[in-house]
């Protein structure tokens, strides 16, 4: 199968290499010194120069990039130092920006949940189930498409090895990008968006990150699996294929995804190491040396840096989140609260990300839900700059997801409640989520999952206010219930006393004749 997977891997990338629309950085059409000294990347829909943005069947144009220039709040108080600050302008100012539900770095693609040659039809929901829940061949499939991925050069991304003051080399002729497999740009792009500011040899500023500690954690890493989704996908021919989710909320303290069957045992010679036995075990890890790219002033390249590690071990004690503090969570009313960072209070979107206690209590060094997966896991996964190494990233953040979209349905917010303004950088309602290309805002997937084309096989526990509702209902039902039997009872004695007193006896004491109705009539 896995064969037959890099074969047709092969021909869809060479088919495919210019029908195909990127949505993150940097798309191969714009890596040259020519599209970054304009800072425009507008490529053609296809083979005709002149059909910029798919202009020519009104798909889209190329037109200036907006960003949110309201003011932001948190530790981070420098200015025009880090090339992520209004994002993308430090690399590119003109983009295509593409009309009704065309998308892409082209426009030659459709929005998540449309498709058809006008991107006009509704696309069916691809179903997201729980990992433990799939067919043997279901998991196969999930499983050997994300070795494929590792393993496949991505057709239409590449990544840049330097900040944008040295992208195009010491003699400014040769941009500094380097290829990535899929899987790897994947890990990439969230090393990218947590990666301190490169201030100078050894000197970076560390109190920076565009995908945590915020608002947009929710919608960040949605984005984030939405990518990985639609490439493995396409990868595979298959686009009803959906990502897994894990289940974590066991309480329990083992990994119940830990085997070889899915995501590979610990190693017995080595339990830091992955099971020889899995598919796993040869996965090597990159963008994990951050000390090493901020004493040489420059960025992850994609090399391979060591083997994927995980230790549970080291987490003796420790148990997993349970279905109650999912359930603690899904009660918080509030999104999210002022100062909408790591240390707000009954606050929805940090007690799934895991600094609130799941009640929404804001009690320091607290770790829970998402975070507390993470701690759990250890090793690799212990860190934001390389967790999305370990490939149970995927299916642990699909059930945040996940939980996020039960709250999205129970709620039904407005954009309203996600801060304008004074969130930490990268944070704010209409910004750039970095770093994705094109520009896609943090509001832009603050929808339910089924608006984008995906829904959850799932069911999550009633929220403590529901509980409590369906309990007064209930305890209404029944002490109505209860109170009319007694009115009737109580009438029930009072008629057969009220009979008695003419003459009549209860009925169970009745004799009966042979007179009939007539005769005594």
């Amino acid at each position: 199968m896995l064969l037959q997977l890099c074969s047709w891997g092969l021909l869809w990338s060479l088919v495919n290499w210019w029908l195909r629309a990127a949505q993150a950085q940097f798309p191969r059409a714009c890596a040259t010194v020519d599209a970054l000294v304009q800072k425009q990347c507008c490529p053609p829909l296809g083979l005709d120069p002149t059909d910029q943005c798919g202009f020519l069947a009104g798909r889209g144009q190329c037109r200036s990039v907006e960003v949110d220039n309201r003011p932001w709040s948190g530790p981070y108080t420098l200015r025009n130092v880090d090339d992520r600050e209004r994002w993308p302008l430090k690399f590119f100012n003109r983009t295509c920006q593409c009309t009704g539900n065309f998308a892409g770095y082209n426009c030659g693609d459709c929005k998540f949940g449309w498709t058809g040659p006008g991107c006009d039809q509704r696309k069916p929901p691809v179903i997201r189930k729980n990992i433990h829940s799939l067919a043997p061949e279901e998991r196969e499939q999930f499983l050997a498409a994300l070795d494929l991925a590792k393993n496949t050069v991505h057709p239409d991304y590449v990544i840049a090895k330097q900040h944008w003051l040295s992208l195009l080399g010491p003699n400014q002729t040769e941009p500094q990008v380097a290829n990535a497999s899929i899987y790897n740009y994947f890990v990439w792009l969230h090393y990218y968006s947590v990666r301190d500011t490169l201030l100078g040899p050894g000197r970076p500023f560390t109190a920076i990150d565009f995908s945590h500690q915020g608002p947009a954690f929710v919608t960040w890493h949605r984005y984030h699996l939405l990518l990985l989704e639609r490439d493995l996908q396409r990868l595979i021919g298959n686009e009803s294929f959906a990502l897994p989710y894990w289940n974590f909320a066991t309480g329990q303290n083992e990994c119940d995804v830990c085997t070889d069957q899915l995501f590979g045992a610990p190693r017995r010679e080595d339990p830091s190491l992955i099971s020889t036995n899995s598919r796993f075990s040869n996965w090597e890890i990159v963008c994990n040396s951050l000390n090493d790219y901020n004493r040489l002033v420059t960025l992850c390249n994609g090399s391979n840096e060591g083997l994927l590690q995980r230790n549970l071990a080291g987490r003796t004690g420790s148990f997993l989140p349970s279905m109650d503090d999912v359930k603690k969570c899904l009660s918080l009313k509030e999104f999210d609260n002022p100062p909408f960072f790591r240390n707000s209070s009954f606050s929805f979107r940090n007690a799934l990300e895991g600094f609130d206690q799941p009640d929404g209590t804001f009690d320091f060094p607290v770790m829970s839900l998402h975070n507390l997966v993470h701690s759990f896991l250890n090793g690799t996964s212990a860190l934001p700059h390389s967790a999305a190494n370990d490939p149970i990233f995927v299916v642990l953040h699909v059930f945040t997801d996940a939980i996020f979209d039960e709250w999205m349905k129970r709620f039904s917010p407005s954009d309203a409640v996600w801060p304008q303004e004074l969130a930490p950088i990268g944070h704010n309602r209409m910004y750039n989520m970095v770093p994705f290309f094109p520009p896609v805002t943090n509001v832009e997937l603050f929808l339910t999952a089924e608006q984008l084309g995906y829904a959850y096989d799932i069911e999550l526990p009633a929220s403590d206010d529901d509980a409590r509702a369906l309990a007064v209902l209930i305890g209404s039902s029944v002490g109505g219930a209860l109170l009319g039997l007694i009115v009737v009872l109580v009438l029930l004695v009072l008629f057969l006393h009220r009979r008695q007193r003419k003459g009549f006896q209860p009925l169970m004491s009745a004799t009966f004749s042979n007179t009939k109705y007539t005769e005594e009539a």
